[in-house]
This record gives C-alpha cells, structure tokens and sequence, in this order.
C-alpha cells in the first residue's frame, strides 16, 4: 500500500495509528509532504524520533519542507536508486526504512510518475531569528535548482507532482495568519511555480505547508489526513 499525507512536525501519532489500523509492514509506504521534523534538532534529539519512527512496520519517504534541515545536508547521508519508487533517494545507514525524496526527482510509484518539489519559505523566519531558534539558509530552492527542474519537466507528462508548498494563485489566502504581514512574505518559490505548473501535463498535484485538509480535484493539499495514494486515481 502506498500512503500520503501532510506535515507532521515531529509528532507521529497518526504514522503509529495507520500502522495499529492497517497491520502494516516495511513493505508499505507512507509519504510526507515535508515537514516531517526530523532532521531539526540536531544529531542527538533528532536521532530519537528517527529510532522511534524506524520502529513502525512502516517505511517512509519524505520530501524537505522548511522547518528542517535538507537531507543532502546531514553528515550521514547516501544515496541508493530505491525499488519502491524507481529512483534515486537519500537514506542514513542507522534508519534504512526513512527515505528521502530529491529535488527534482522523478519516480515512477506503483505506475504513477511523479516530480518532486521540495522547500518552502518560513514565514517565522524572524521569529525564530530573535529567539535562537532554528532557521535553515537552505530552505527554499535556489535558481539555479528551479532552472534545472523546470528545464527537466518543461513539456513531460506526470501522474502526480509532490510538493511543499504550491502555485501562488493556488495558496489558500483565507488560512493566512492574520498578524503576518504578506507583504514581507517571500513567495518567489510560489511564483515560480506558478509559472512552471503549465509547461507540462500533470493529473494531481499534492502539497502541505499550510495545516488544512482540502481535496478540489485535481489539486490536493494535505496535512492531517492520511490517504491511499492510489485512491486519488479512481
């Protein structure tokens, strides 16, 4: 089975109730849109969740998000072509069954193609500035990384693009907090995206980053949810 939902921010209650529910095994996958946390606090309190996360009959993969640190970044790191999802993904040695998706990837998953996306823009940056807080430069992509995926996927066909956040005239406006000031907010990532998301062909686009659950067609945004991947194509 191949499962898909939203950011979990370090709290894997509903990864551990899909396993009770569904008697899984590591032959199941389990999909994040980013956000996952676990590459966040750094080795030590990080490598807790991921120990605890690498119990469940479960093997995930990730996308990076933007409360967490890359994983081509992590000291560890390596990379291996997965028969899952008929790619290339980074993996650490000490947690084989946590997966992370690349940048730009291209997967072939159960039959369905899929583009990769990651990253986003925090808009606690500032926040979490002022109080020592987490922050990663690496966040967003940079332009050279959205050229080379664009050129990549300029005129392809896809089943399914996975993403953190999404396309700016997509961006759910009424879950905007109201003492953010949008102006300050950097959207190029969503601005480029929007400019992208029509020089190919794509069935469904998944995305989280903004906390909510909502299914309209063929666009789908995801967070508390955990759905059957393959639901989405009946």
């Amino acid at each position: 089975m191949y499962y898909i939902t939203g950011d979990t921010h370090r709290e894997f209650e509903k990864v551990y109730e899909l396993c009770e529910n569904n008697d899984t095994t590591v032959d199941d996958v389990l999909i994040i849109l980013g956000d996952a946390g676990i590459n966040y606090n750094g080795f030590v309190y990080d490598s807790i969740q991921k120990k605890m996360l690498e119990s469940f009959p479960i093997t995930i993969f990730a996308i990076h998000g933007n409360h967490e640190q890359r994983p081509e970044l992590l000291p560890n790191i390596k990379e291996e072509f997965d028969p899952y999802t008929q790619g290339f993904v980074y993996y650490e040695e000490e947690y084989p069954n946590i997966k992370y998706f690349k940048d730009g990837g291209e997967y072939n998953i159960n039959g369905k193609q899929v583009l990769v996306i990651g990253g986003a823009y925090s808009i606690d940056k500032g926040h979490r500035l002022l109080n020592g807080w987490q922050w990663f430069p690496e966040e967003q992509l940079n332009e050279r990384e959205r050229a080379a995926i664009a050129e990549k996927a300029q005129g392809k066909k896809y089943d399914a693009v996975f993403s953190h956040t999404c396309p700016v005239s997509w961006e759910p406006v009424d879950l905007f907090l109201p003492f953010v000031n949008q102006s300050k907010v950097d959207k190029s990532m969503e601005i480029w995206m929007d400019q992208i998301k029509d020089t190919f062909t794509w069935d469904k686009w998944f995305w989280g980053h903004y906390h909510s659950d909502r299914y309209s067609g063929d666009k789908i945004m995801m967070y508390k949810e955990v759905q059957n991947f393959l639901d989405f194509f009946k």
